[in-house]
């Protein structure tokens, strides 16, 4: 080049070279946009070249995206990634509380990956928008992927009962529980449940690390959920729910809360009644070389596509 440097910005620079160019920039949701602006060859490229760059970031950064997060290679965009890399962040935010000294529940070693996979699982469930479709898809789930679930979703109210703000947190009961105060507790952590099983980990992360966001959808999901029989007459020094409001629903028209339909999944694969199938999923998975401890790459990759760990038709 007669030791002149090269312009990008040249018709005579290969697209190709200026798009390898682009694609080993880190991907960040406001630099793409930004870069546009620059020249009117960069906004062409960015572009035009979309599908490509955005596929070959994903490949070199984010090697496991198209199993945790199943879309067309097509579909593939900038705004697809960048809802990408914000859930993987959500995740990593969600389980540096889960596993920390500080939680009084906090996650087991032997337990990290098989929580892990049950945010994804979450995530899977959560991109599915029609209520029946995702009973059915609970339905459908082998037992190993639904465990998954099921952990993810009990760790996470545990912390948000000790560590959590608002009317999640122990506090709001006092140290010693009679039975109001314990049905109370209940009624909230099953919406707290039910919950995470309609938003997500984002509701994880929000009841977490942002409560003040996530209270007001904890109230709606108890207003719908919880049987409202408290006492009317009981004096002001009585332990009382909260006041909630809204309009009547048909019981006919209700769907059947997500996390029951868990539960009673697990109990029907379980063999077992619904009422003893939480017990008896917390004794297996304290023994450190449980089924599903220790889980690895291909295991999370076997779960999150919705099969069991192991299947006879594989040996």
């Amino acid at each position: 080049m007669s030791g002149n440097k090269p312009n990008l910005i040249t018709t005579s620079f290969p697209a190709e070279l200026v798009a390898n160019i682009i694609e080993r920039i880190p991907f960040d949701h406001k630099v793409t946009p930004t870069l546009a602006l620059v020249h009117s060859r960069f906004r062409d490229l960015l572009s035009n070249y979309q599908t490509s760059i955005a596929k070959n970031f994903a490949r070199r950064n984010l090697p496991h995206v198209y199993r945790d997060f199943p879309c067309d290679e097509n579909a593939t965009s900038y705004e697809w990634l960048s809802r990408c890399i914000q859930k993987y962040d959500v995740v990593d935010d969600v389980m540096a509380v889960l596993l920390s000294d500080i939680n009084c529940y906090a996650v087991e070693m032997h337990n990290m990956a098989v929580v892990n996979t049950g945010l994804f699982l979450l995530y899977r469930l959560c991109s599915i928008d029609d209520q029946g479709q995702k009973t059915a898809f609970l339905k459908s789930l082998p037992q190993d992927p639904l465990v998954a679930i099921f952990l993810a979703v009990d760790y996470s109210t545990l912390a948000a009962r000790y560590h959590g703000k608002g009317i999640i947190n122990q506090g709001t009961y006092g140290r010693f529980l009679d039975a109001n105060r314990l049905e109370m507790r209940n009624d909230v952590e099953f919406s707290f449940s039910e919950a995470i099983m309609n938003l997500g980990p984002q509701f994880i992360h929000d009841s977490l690390l942002n409560a003040d966001d996530s209270e007001a959808t904890l109230m709606c999901l108890y207003h719908d959920h919880t049987i409202h029989d408290w006492d009317q007459n009981a004096t002001p020094e009585d332990f009382m729910p909260p006041v909630t409001q809204g309009p009547s629903r048909d019981p006919n028209l209700v769907m059947r809360s997500l996390f029951t339909t868990l539960l009673d999944r697990l109990a029907e694969l379980g063999d077992c009644k619904v009422s003893e199938i939480k017990g008896r999923i917390w004794e297996h998975v304290q023994i450190p070389d449980h089924s599903l401890a220790w889980l690895n790459l291909y295991g999370k990759e076997r779960l999150v596509s919705g099969r069991d760990l192991d299947y006879l038709d594989d040996k």
